[in-house]
């Protein structure tokens, strides 16, 4: 039984306003935290650090009830990775940010991803140039090839239609959310790819229809014919193994297990690995991708945070967003 066929009207409502109030957080947090102005990387590193905790929280709440385990990792790679592609200046960031969400259930996942590509705006509004390499790229989706990031280079033919691509508007400034006009009050929309972007539709409510199957593009990892999904699997190894840094916000380069500086965030220090509090469920995207980090045990026992451990990494990966839920039974 799908998510969206075991909640009533009140707790999806639920699904889309915890969503909103981590969003909100995190916002605030880039703020606070930012040296100069907060930049549009400050606020999605901090979405998917100190926002994952309380989405798992928000989210848990939910679904716990209905016998739904959830789990929720983020990891901040900013600048990478970089595409190319036949047009002017056509070099660009394939995405600010990657969310992905794996539903479990019995025998059967099904797997939805989405690229977000973030922008500044103060009004809601934000116009691009109608030749930006960018807007390009999210509109017509033509051949492109990776040019940064450690993925494999030749070029890519996704076929993306609009379902696993959108771009973001970010809040340009520090509100509280009765004081933000946009969509639901959330402090990040989300719009499809056009010259004129328009904050109509929170954020919030994206990720909560992922989790409902409405929104994001399927991705299936067994198939070695589609393009898209062999990129969203090579996407989440590639950042498994890559660094986190962004020093506007006090956080310095560390590797991505390091918990204590948000730089791969597992919430509740790891013990969620374990759904349902048995031993690590091998179909946990989390667990395929990023449980592999060396863990001091305390006392009795139990999970403490990720042992702290320099390495030296080339640059790569993608800011991720990363959920799991699975039915218990």
């Amino acid at each position: 039984m799908s998510i969206a066929k075991r909640l009533e009207n009140a707790e999806v409502e639920s699904l889309y306003s915890g969503a909103n109030s981590s969003i909100w957080r995190s916002h605030a947090r880039a703020h606070e935290l930012a040296k100069k102005s907060a930049r549009e990387e400050d606020f999605v590193a901090t979405l998917v650090t100190d926002g994952v905790p309380l989405l798992e929280e928000r989210w848990r709440k939910v679904l716990g009830g209905k016998g739904i385990d959830v789990q929720v990792a983020g990891v901040f790679c900013h600048g990478h990775p970089q595409v190319e592609f036949d047009y002017p200046n056509g070099r660009v960031e394939l995405a600010d940010l990657l969310v992905v969400h794996r539903h479990s259930e019995g025998r059967s996942d099904a797997t939805r991803a989405m690229l977000i590509q973030a922008k500044m705006s103060v009004d809601g509004t934000h116009r691009l140039d109608p030749k930006d390499p960018q807007l390009a790229l999210y509109t017509t989706w033509p051949d492109f090839e990776f040019v940064t990031g450690g993925l494999k280079t030749g070029l890519r033919q996704i076929n993306e239609k609009g379902k696993g691509s959108r771009y973001s508007l970010v809040l340009a400034r520090e509100a509280y959310p009765e004081d933000i006009e946009w969509a639901d009050q959330c402090p990040w929309s989300g719009t499809p790819a056009a010259v004129n972007l328009t904050a109509s539709r929170a954020l919030s409510k994206c990720l909560g229809d992922m989790l409902l199957g409405k929104d994001g593009r399927l991705v299936h990892f067994g198939s070695s014919t589609d393009q898209w999904s062999m990129m969203i699997k090579e996407l989440l190894e590639v950042t498994a193994t890559r660094t986190y840094s962004r020093r506007n916000i006090s956080r310095e380069d560390v590797p991505r297990g390091t918990v204590s500086a948000g730089a791969m965030h597992f919430s509740g220090q790891l013990r969620l690995l374990q759904i349902g509090e048995k031993k690590r469920h091998p179909r946990s995207l989390i667990n395929r991708f990023f449980g592999g980090i060396p863990v001091k045990q305390n006392g009795d026992g139990g999970n403490q945070a990720p042992i702290e451990k320099r390495v030296d990494l080339p640059e790569g990966g993608i800011s991720s967003l990363i959920i799991q839920t699975m039915a218990r039974g």
